[in-house]
Order: structure tokens, then C-alpha cells, then sequence
């Protein structure tokens, strides 16, 4: 076996296969992944957004940090795009903010580029052809995928250039089974993989970005671009029951407060489906909730902007690779809803990060200068006591992310569950006096006299609670597991 992908899109996975199955390492199958998902998943991960990849290589784990920047200067606020798009769930709507003045600088070229330095073993150039091929000769609109423009509708209406894209000659939107094409994408890529990401940085692309957002309302300069840098970092590291969960550390926060959810967690019960094990979730996360700072001091301001802005949907994707030789990626990326702004012949539409409420804690135009953002993303690789991969990780779902690897990893661990057991069994999640929980699989739920909190019960299994898309090591073979709640794609 050439390896073992997990991946929320059949053809992000089917790219990732193709580098595997020529000889290519996991990172180089991750990297070709990557830039598939800019295309069939493209309303949760771009050329023009960010994302973090954690990385198991020869023994040695690193945290690849290419998530998005703040500009290096501000600019009057009456001089900015930036409005308000409300986004309808059905059961509520959400008001996200768009607009040139909504985008940082994006991270996930340059991230590719890093590791294809770091371990690359294939051409760039072959790497984004599964890609271009997809961008040119169109690839069929999936259900989830279908949900997503839905949910963005408003957002994708906003430019011509995401109108020919997504929507039909009825100015209606593509639907399930209908074609989508990305010609100039296809080039964009192809552009890419041959001039290296100083094109992308330095060059045309940086050119073309910020000459738009210096005339028409936004805060990217050259400088901005010029000095992005990708970080590597040591992952935050914990012990939980004779395993070792590697993670996102900080500035950003999922890893942290998915290390203060399992250092409060305990198995109180043997029926992983009863009531007690469902009040055990509530205690955790009531307790974690409860935590005045998080770790090492963070800003009391953005713990409770986290709480009160647990987005419902998280445009975010996730994907797990494991070659033959043990080598793991696990890589979670994101565009937020995008900026409803598109780079000049690409066809690639930039992030709106500087428009997420929880990214920006200090309030709307009031970030830090020329720093990262910090994000709830944690990418994460579990060792079991003898060092040896257990599991690979990840979920999209915003401020849910943490509170859903917990409790897979709770499963697996505690459990002893299967793979496809721990992924498909239902979930909960306290979001402030919400406290949420998957109705379906439960033999018996709480009554509200025992929650502090009110009860919301969802019927069947949603989104909202993540998209945990996993490679377990079990019994000596890995075994792939893709999420139902979002679609995902096993090979």
C-alpha cells in the first residue's frame, strides 16, 4: 500500500493519491491536496486564505504555521470596504463582514512552497497538475459542496467573477451534479508551480493585489506581502493517558483550549451513549469555559470574544495523509467566507479574516499591526506510549473544533472504540448557555433541571459539529475515516 488519506472532498483525496501512487512522500501529497481543495472545495479553502499543517517526518513532529497576517499599517477607517452580509442557516442568520477591507494577508502559497523545501521529493510542477486538470476540465458540484454555496449565496453574488464560477445561466446556482470549470485558475497554477511563490509575493500577483486594495479601500501594501513569512513552530505537546497529543500551540488558541478540555477530562462511565457520560462533556467544557485566561496569559478579551462568536458554519477544511514509510501531514486551511474579492485573471477570491469577529478580539479595524491571527484551527497527531503514531486529526467547524477532536480522542483512548465508531458517534458542544447536543445514537439525554444550561437538541448528525475526518493506526493497519457530517473521502 502506497498510503492512507483522509480528506473532506473525494477529489482533494484523488490528488493526493496520484502524488502517492508515482512514489511521492506525504508531505508532497499533502501539498498537491492543498491545492486541489483551492479548487473543489473552494468556498473553505484557497489560494488566497490560510491554514496550519502539522507534520509527523523521520520521528520528528513541526507545526507548519501559514495562516493569515495583519497589514503593517491602517489606514482611515472612512477610506476602508468593509460591510456587514448577513448569511442565512434556516434556524438563524449570521451577519459576517466582507470587502477589501476584510482581507489579511494570505498564507497558503507560501506555506506549499515551504514544505516542498523542507521535504519535497516531486517537481511543484507535477504536484499542482491534479489540480489544474480539475480547474480545466471541470469537476461535477457534490451535495455538501452545494450546501456551502447556499450558505454563501449572499457573499458569492457580490463579484461577476465568483458569478461565472458558481452560478448558471439562470443566474441561479450550480446544483448538485452540474459542472463547474476554473480556466484561469488553471492558469494561475500552472503560473505558480513554474515562477515559485516570489510571483505570488514580489511579483505580478502582489502587483495586482495591492494596487486594487491601495485605490479601492483596503490595507495591503507590498511590504505586506513582501515580508510574510511562514513560522515554524514547536506543536503544543501534552500527555493524556499514556498518549502524546501534538497540536497547534499558540498564539493560536484550538490546541490550548483542546489541552484544558482533556486536562479536565475523565471516564466516569463504561456506556459511552448513557446520560452520565453526557453530563462528564457538559462538566469539561463547563469547567474550561469557566477559565478566567487561557494559557500563558492570553488576553481575558479574546476568551470571551471566542465564546460569543462560535461561529455556526466554519468555512474550513481538513485532511489527513499517511505514506508508507509512517511520514504524516495533517493540514486544516480556510478562506473564512471570503472577502467576496478576486484577484485580477485567477479567479482566486482572498480571505475576509479582518472581518471575523473572533479573530479580532480588540473590535473590527482595531488589530495589532503586522501580526499573525490567531485561529481556532488545530491540526493534531497522537502518539501512543511507545511513541508510535496512534492518529492523525482534524476537523473544520470554527469554535467547535477543539470541543470535536476532544472527543474523538476521548473515544479512541478511553473507549477503546473503533475508528469508524469514534468518528460516527454523536457529539455535544457548549457554546454560552447553549449547551448543544446530537440527538441520534444517545440511549438517554439530559432533562433540563440537570443543565446549567439550555438544551438544544439536534435531530440528526450536522455540520455543526464538525467534520473529524481521521487516520487511526489500529491493530497495526491504518485505517482511514471520513466524516459524514461533512462529506469527506477516504483512500
Amino acid at each position: 500500500m502506497k498510503g492512507t488519506i483522509s480528506a473532506g472532498h473525494e477529489l482533494t483525496a484523488k490528488a493526493a493519491s496520484e502524488i502517492l501512487k508515482i512514489g511521492g512522500n506525504a508531505v508532497d501529497a499533502a501539498i498537491a491536496a492543498m491545492f486541489a481543495s483551492f479548487v473543489v472545495e473552494p468556498c473553505m479553502s484557497s489560494a488566497g486564505g490560510g491554514a496550519f499543517a502539522n507534520v509527523l517526518f523521520n520521528d520528528k513532529v513541526r507545526l507548519y504555521d501559514f495562516f493569515c497576517q495583519t497589514p503593517r499599517q491602517k489606514r482611515p477607517v472612512s477610506e476602508v470596504e468593509f460591510f456587514p452580509i448577513t448569511v442565512d442557516f434556516g434556524d438563524a442568520t449570521e451577519d459576517f463582514h466582507i470587502g477589501r477591507g476584510s482581507v489579511a494577508v494570505p498564507g497558503t502559497i507560501a506555506g506549499a512552497f515551504a514544505l516542498h523545501r523542507d521535504f519535497g521529493s516531486i517537481p511543484m510542477k507535477e504536484l499542482v497538475q491534479p489540480a489544474i486538470e480539475f480547474a480545466k476540465n471541470g469537476f461535477k458540484v457534490v451535495p455538501f459542496q452545494y450546501l456551502d454555496f447556499q450558505l454563501l449565496e449572499s457573499i458569492l453574488r457580490v463579484s461577476d467573477i465568483s458569478k461565472s464560477i458558481y452560478f448558471n445561466d439562470k443566474n441561479e446556482l450550480k446544483k448538485v451534479g452540474e459542472s463547474q470549470v476554473m480556466p484561469q485558475f488553471a492558469d494561475f497554477l500552472d503560473f505558480i508551480s513554474r515562477e515559485g511563490e516570489a510571483a505570488f509575493y514580489k511579483g505580478e500577483i502582489a502587483r495586482k493585489i495591492t494596487d486594487d486594495q491601495i485605490a479601492n479601500g483596503g490595507y495591503l501594501t507590498r511590504e505586506d506581502f513582501e515580508k510574510y513569512e511562514v513560522i515554524l513552530r514547536q506543536p503544543l505537546h501534552f500527555n493524556y493517558h499514556e498518549h502524546q497529543i501534538l497540536t497547534n500551540p499558540l498564539p493560536s488558541t484550538g490546541g490550548s483550549l483542546m489541552a484544558l478540555m482533556m486536562m479536565n477530562l475523565e471516564k466516569v462511565t463504561d456506556n459511552h451513549l448513557s446520560k452520565a457520560h453526557i453530563l462528564n462533556l457538559n462538566k469539561t467544557l463547563e469547567t474550561v469555559a469557566n477559565y478566567g485566561k487561557l494559557p500563558h496569559q492570553l488576553a481575558e478579551a479574546l476568551t470571551e470574544n471566542l465564546k460569543k462568536h462560535n461561529s455556526k458554519h466554519g468555512s474550513t477544511t481538513h485532511f489527513n495523509i499517511v505514506d508508507k514509510d509512517g511520514n504524516a501531514v495533517s493540514l486544516t486551511c480556510t478562506n473564512g467566507e471570503g472577502s467576496g474579492y478576486y484577484i485580477e485573471n485567477t479567479q482566486v477570491q482572498l480571505n475576509n479574516m479582518l472581518g471575523e469577529a473572533a479573530l479580532v478580539p480588540q473590535g473590527f479595524h482595531n488589530w495589532i499591526p503586522d501580526a499573525r491571527l490567531s485561529s481556532m484551527m488545530a491540526p493534531t497527531i497522537v502518539l501512543d506510549a511507545a511513541d508510535q503514531l496512534k492518529t492523525v486529526m482534524g476537523s473544520g467547524g470554527a469554535g467547535r473544533i477543539p470541543s470535536m477532536i476532544m472527543q474523538v480522542i476521548h473515544l479512541l483512548v478511553d473507549y477503546n472504540l473503533s475508528p469508524e465508531a469514534a468518528v460516527k458517534s454523536p457529539r455535544v458542544h457548549l457554546m454560552g448557555n447553549h449547551f448543544n447536543i446530537e440527538k441520534e445514537g444517545f440511549e438517554e439525554l439530559p432533562n433540563k433541571t440537570e443543565l446549567e444550561q439550555e438544551l438544544v437538541l439536534f435531530n440528526q448528525k450536522s455540520l455543526f459539529f464538525g467534520g473529524v475526518h481521521s487516520i487511526v493506526k489500529e491493530k497495526g493497519k491504518l485505517v482511514a475515516v471520513a466524516d459524514e457530517r461533512r462529506d469527506g473521502a477516504i483512500m
